[in-house]
């Protein structure tokens, strides 16, 4: 099913509004439910997935569903601790990190994985002409390694120096408030190197590759997997395809994110059922909104989690009968944590 430019010109609009257009009555298990599923701003990739999924949940499995613009992944998972929301569209290190009381979250947050979705990378990038050919050059460099809304960010430097061996304390690590800030002061000649969030294909990174404003540190898989050991189970290894940006003709090894609808505890089984099976059965349409819906399968699902699954997942997962002795392993030693 193609986009339709109708459907592109409502998206940006929708939120709240369209899905308080819910349908009335009782549910298809026999009781009235609607969900509040929290996401990102307005026009966001998360908010964009959000508003199809409340759509898909509302018009198949007969569930209301709004769509709640809360914040960045970290206020999503706060969302659900406070029941503010119900389902939220965050990634995998702030519910790991929500779910463990870790990197800025004072008090556990107990959820549950409803499904995994499409990477987020997380990388290091470098100024071409700043003479940094390897991991080892980074010595001695200024690096903008550090943002307030995203402590993984400064996680991964560490982690790279960590498992190289690198003199992390020559190194000058400097903060942004944002991508934008970022790019200008690494197109500016004021810094040699950055960490950065990004999406496969994403435009900004085309761009500054294109243009030859920035490049790939390149690491072997060996060291990218050392990197891995002193990273939060959230983090999940990434090969990134020759030729996927302008200028990248080599596999670049790199780490990742995933992205995570997760949901309260406390909702009921068949209320989570009906949610992953009309998302997982609907997928062509639910790809129709954005194409990152495309990773919201039950294999990426079944990768292990960073937190416990849900127990309705759980139960469609065993209906269709993929719930392996394996799975249920990782999942009882998430849960005794």
């Amino acid at each position: 099913m193609k986009i339709t430019a109708n459907r592109r010109q409502v998206l940006g609009g929708i939120g709240a509004a369209a899905a308080a257009a819910a349908l009335p009555g009782s549910m298809a298990f026999g009781q009235p439910v609607s969900l509040r599923i929290g996401t990102s701003s307005v026009g966001s990739v998360f908010y964009t997935l959000a508003v199809g999924a409340g759509e898909l949940i509302r018009d198949k499995a007969g569930i209301n569903t709004t769509v709640e613009p809360v914040g960045g992944s970290a206020a999503n998972v706060n969302g659900i601790g406070r029941e503010t929301v119900d389902l939220a569209v965050t990634n995998s290190f702030a519910s790991f990190s929500g779910y463990n009381a870790m990197h800025g979250f004072n008090d556990p947050i107990d959820h549950r994985l409803i499904i995994q979705g499409q990477p987020s990378y997380r990388w290091i990038f470098t100024r071409p002409g700043a003479g940094i050919e390897s991991a080892r050059d980074l010595e001695g460099r200024t690096i903008i390694g550090e943002r307030r809304a995203l402590p993984e960010l400064r996680l991964v430097l560490d982690a790279l120096a960590t498992a190289l061996d690198l003199d992390i304390d020559s190194m000058n690590i400097v903060a942004t408030a944002d991508t934008g800030e970022a790019f200008a002061a690494i197109r500016a000649g004021s810094v040699d190197a950055f960490v950065m969030p990004f999406s496969p294909r994403a435009g900004i990174i085309e761009e500054g590759m294109r243009d030859r404003h920035i490049q790939f540190l390149h690491v072997t898989p060996e060291e990218r997997d050392a990197m891995l050991e002193h990273l939060p189970a959230a983090f999940f290894p990434v090969d990134q395809r020759a030729n996927d940006f302008s200028n990248q003709e080599e596999v670049v090894p790199l780490v990742s994110l995933n992205t995570y609808m997760i949901g309260r505890t406390d909702l009921d089984n068949e209320t989570v059922y009906q949610v992953v099976k009309t998302l997982f059965e609907e997928n062509e349409t639910f790809i129709s909104y954005h194409a990152a819906a495309r990773n919201w399968t039950v294999e990426n699902t079944l990768i292990p989690p960073a937190v416990p699954l849900h127990d309705g997942v759980v139960q469609y997962f065993r209906e269709i009968g993929v719930w392996t002795d394996e799975h249920e392993a990782v999942q009882q030693r998430l849960l005794s944590n």
